[in-house]
Parts: structure tokens; C-alpha cells; sequence
């Protein structure tokens, strides 16, 4: 009943939208959003940062839950703007490029014109999304369909997921550009991560762990109970030198306290801004269920998968791919992770990943940005 209602007002608030439509839509103006306002980050930062590069003429605006936290983006030429208020919606209906990364507000009804570009925020092919999950309902499943049919570009990180969630999930039977995602450009050549080292105080010489777990729906901290003691132990014997672990939270749970169990040697970046500087730092990830792992994978670092949860999320939500076909070490438990550390084959484990991307048919080109700036370029061309 809830769900009925609040769709019922989402309906009632389009229709009230209408009143923008005596406004022009403007040719050089184009509105990000990464992750429903949260942050100035992901795919959708990139590519802002490439047009401001090559075009500062056109108008930039960018939306936040908290606009004051990037007031200094002005200073770039950058409008920041509150999301889902009044301006926020009078920007959304004038804007010639609206990008965004996840499910957009709903009440939002794009108008002749208008480009929407859905650049996604995970790659590979892991844990259902959209209308293929099993912990939501036949009106949430046709609720996201509606709402990502009303984009006019994807972005897709390999054939695998433009088969079986862009065109499968989201049921979306427009233009797909399959050439990665832009925020993996970077991973894909050398970065020098001395600033963030410093940033984070990452002991000299210290090597990093990245636990970087994916949010679960009750937003409970109590599966999250790796022994960072004995992974840091493990990583020693197997790898040598000193570790540090990072961890790294899912933005929906980052203002929650996780325990450490490794006295001053697990540096909280939950709230750190943008996740792949934090994947170019790392020496080693471990995660469970999240997309940093084909992210990750671009660079043949090892990683390792914590899932003490399976047999529960293989219920409420599931994978595209059975667990077993993924590259990366399977862990159920504390003894089995240190295990699986241990036991790593380097060798193995990269022929197992070259093995992985050709399967799911990777689209990773390092050129993801240039490319979709170009066709934003095209469309601002065109004549209003």
C-alpha cells in the first residue's frame, strides 16, 4: 500500500512538472549526480572533469544532498545546486545532458531533446540488480523499468552486462556505448598515490589492504567480522612486509563505527570521497559482494572474497554468474580467508581473470571518458 501511494504522488508531481516545459531547453547545459546527490565522484565526475578540460563554455551544474559541502566547486566554474529542490528540477527540464549513475528521481519526465546518460556505478557481472532481484516486488520491478527506459545512452562495462542487465534488468532497447566505464580509465594506466598515502597516514613503506564490503538491506554491521589481525598476518607471510588496512564502508552505511581488531592498523576511508584512487592505492582488495571487483581486476591485483553470507544472499538476491565461475579466492570464514591467502597463485589468479573478462566479453577500453565527451559534444552541436 505504501508503495502504491508514494508512486500515486510521484505521478501527481510529474504532471506538475509540466509547468517547466515554458522554459527553453538550453544547448550548452548539462547536469550531473552521482550516487542521488551524495557525491562528486564516479563515472560522472570524469566526465565532468574531461568537459571542463575541453569545453569550459558550457554550463556545468552538479547536485548534492549537502551543496554546501562543495561550495569550492564554483571556483571551477561549477553550479552547485541542492537535489530534488525547485532548481534542481528547473535544471533537469532545461538541461540538454542530464548524467547520472544510479536510478534517477523518479518524477522526472525528460522532455524532445533532452540526452540522458546512464553511465551505471558497478561493472562487471556479480549481484542482481533492477527487476531481476529477488528481495523486491512485481511494482518496484516495473518501477525501475519505467524509470531506465527514459535514458538515451548507457554506458556498459562488458557484453555480458549490456546482455543481461542493461537489456535484460532494465529492459532498456536504446543506444548502448560499450566502451567501460570512465571512472576505470585511470585503473588502467600508472597513478601516483603518494598524496593519498599521506592523506590517509599510511605508515612509510606499510603496504594496504582495501576492505571495501557491499551494503546489506537490514544495513547491519554484524557480518562484517573479518579478523583484520590475522589478514594482516597472513598478508606478512604470503606477501611480505608491513600491512595497513583501509576499510572502506558502502556509502549507505559510512556514517556508521565498525570495531577494529588491529590496534592503529586499520584506517577508516569510508567517508573518503571516490573509490578508485582508494583501488589504486590498494595492494590487495577484499570485498564481498560489490562491483570494485572487476574494477580491481583491470589491474591483476589479487582479491579476495569475504562472503560469510552466501547461502542467505544467494536467497534474497543472488548472482548473473554462479560465485564458482568468479576468478577471485572464496572465503566463508576467518580460516578460510587466511587460507585462501596463504595458498594465492599469482600466476593462476591472472590467467583466471584474463579468463573472466573474456567470458563476460569486456568493453574496458581506458578510453571510456574521451568517448562519451565526444558524443555529449555531438549532441550539444546539434541544432536546438
Amino acid at each position: 500500500m505504501k508503495l502504491r501511494l508514494k508512486y500515486f504522488v510521484e505521478r501527481m508531481l510529474q504532471m506538475l512538472l509540466q509547468v517547466f516545459r515554458v522554459f527553453p531547453i538550453q544547448q550548452n547545459r548539462v547536469l550531473f549526480s552521482a550516487f542521488s546527490g551524495r557525491q562528486y565522484s564516479d563515472s560522472p565526475k570524469r566526465i565532468s572533469d574531461e568537459l571542463l578540460r575541453t569545453h569550459p563554455e558550457y554550463q556545468q551544474i552538479w547536485a548534492f544532498t549537502q551543496p554546501e559541502d562543495y561550495a569550492h566547486l564554483q571556483e571551477k566554474g561549477i553550479t552547485v545546486v541542492r537535489f530534488k529542490s525547485l532548481r534542481y528540477l528547473y535544471y533537469a527540464m532545461t538541461c540538454k545532458v542530464f548524467v547520472d549513475n544510479v536510478e534517477f528521481w523518479s518524477i522526472l519526465k525528460f522532455r524532445p531533446g533532452q540526452q540522458v546518460v546512464q553511465t551505471w556505478h558497478g561493472g562487471g557481472l556479480y549481484k542482481r540488480v533492477g527487476s531481476d532481484r529477488l528481495d523486491v516486488g512485481d511494482l518496484e520491478r516495473k518501477h525501475v523499468v519505467e524509470k531506465m527506459r527514459k535514458n538515451t545512452l548507457f554506458i556498459s562495462s562488458n557484453k555480458g552486462f549490456t546482455k543481461e542487465v542493461i537489456r535484460g534488468a532494465f529492459a532498456y532497447n536504446g543506444e548502448v556505448l560499450e566502451v567501460g566505464l570512465p571512472r576505470n580509465d585511470e585503473l588502467m594506466r600508472a597513478y601516483n598515490v603518494d598524496a593519498l598515502r599521506e592523506e590517509l597516514h599510511i605508515p612509510a613503506g606499510n603496504r594496504v589492504v582495501l576492505y571495501a564490503p557491499t551494503f546489506r538491506k537490514n544495513l547491519e554491521l554484524n557480518l562484517y567480522d573479518v579478523a583484520f589481525s590475522r589478514l594482516q598476518q597472513a598478508l606478512h607471510s604470503r606477501f611480505g612486509g608491513n600491512w595497513t588496512v583501509v576499510l572502506r564502508l558502502h556509502y549507505y552505511m559510512a556514517d556508521q563505527i565498525m570495531r577494529a581488531d588491529a590496534a592503529g592498523g586499520v584506517i577508516d576511508a569510508s567517508r573518503y570521497p571516490d573509490m578508485q584512487p582508494l583501488l589504486q592505492l590498494a595492494d590487495v582488495l577484499v570485498t564481498d559482494y560489490s562491483s570494485s571487483m572487476w574494477d580491481f581486476s583491470l589491474m591483476k591485483k589479487p582479491c579476495f572474497i569475504y562472503a560469510n553470507d552466501l547461502a542467505e544472499y544467494c536467497t534474497e538476491r543472488n548472482f548473473y554468474l554462479p560465485i564458482e565461475q568468479w576468478p577471485f579466492p572464496v572465503a566463508k570464514g576467518n580460516d578460510s580467508l587466511e587460507d585462501a591467502v596463504l595458498t594465492f597463485d599469482q600466476a593462476a589468479y591472472e590467467a583466471a581473470v584474463d579468463e573472466h573478462h573474456k567470458l563476460l566479453g569486456s568493453t574496458e577500453t581506458g578510453r571510456a571518458t574521451q568517448a562519451i565527451c565526444e558524443k555529449i559534444e555531438s549532441w550539444i552541436k546539434e541544432e536546438a
